[in-house]
């Protein structure tokens, strides 16, 4: 996945005029609601454990995260295929740790998405939907829960471990795909 030019261009700027937020959204089955957070950068947007709402997608609610302090490594890829990426969580712990307890029996991956807003200061209620470069489809493949911390390898899933169905709700059907057939 790629940055847009324009995100680049404001992380390289050190333009203090407009800031970059992060959102990090936890999900899975066993939760009514997914978990949002907000990073909070230097404590301009507020105290940790207050809200902030933000739209997750263009033209949609604007709904709470969670403000606190967390740091994220992007997965990647390298000369040697892809690589996986890394959360940490600071002072959440409770949620992460009620969280892990109730995916127990669940044959569901913890699902996470990284959303990033450019914002103007003193113009965060106008933001009206996440930049590109978001990272969707992540899955949390290990968690450590420590008192003060959270912290979690996220990846994208694996498609060889994935089963291609049969039958009409198949990926690949004769008609389309008569070399594999044959």
């Amino acid at each position: 996945m790629t940055v847009s030019a324009a995100l680049r261009e404001a992380y390289a700027s050190g333009d203090d005029e407009g800031v970059i937020v992060e959102t990090l959204e936890v999900d899975h089955a066993s939760l009514d609601t997914a978990i949002l957070m907000i990073r909070n950068v230097d404590g301009q947007l507020g105290e940790p454990g207050e809200t902030m709402n933000l739209p997750r997608v263009e033209g949609g609610p604007r709904v709470p995260h969670l403000l606190c302090a967390f740091e994220v490594i992007g997965p990647g890829a390298d000369s040697d295929g892809p690589t996986d990426g890394k959360i940490r969580i600071d002072n959440v712990s409770d949620l992460l740790h009620s969280l892990l307890k109730g995916a127990i029996g669940y044959d569901q991956a913890i699902r996470v998405t990284i959303r990033f807003y450019r914002v103007l200061p003193g113009r965060l209620d106008e933001v009206p939907r996440p930049d590109d470069d978001s990272f969707t489809g992540l899955e949390m493949t290990a968690v450590e829960i420590s008192a003060d911390s959270a912290e979690g390898t996220i990846a994208w899933p694996d498609g060889r471990q994935q089963n291609v169905p049969s039958g009409p709700d198949a990926f690949f059907d004769r008609t389309s795909y008569p070399a594999l057939f044959t």
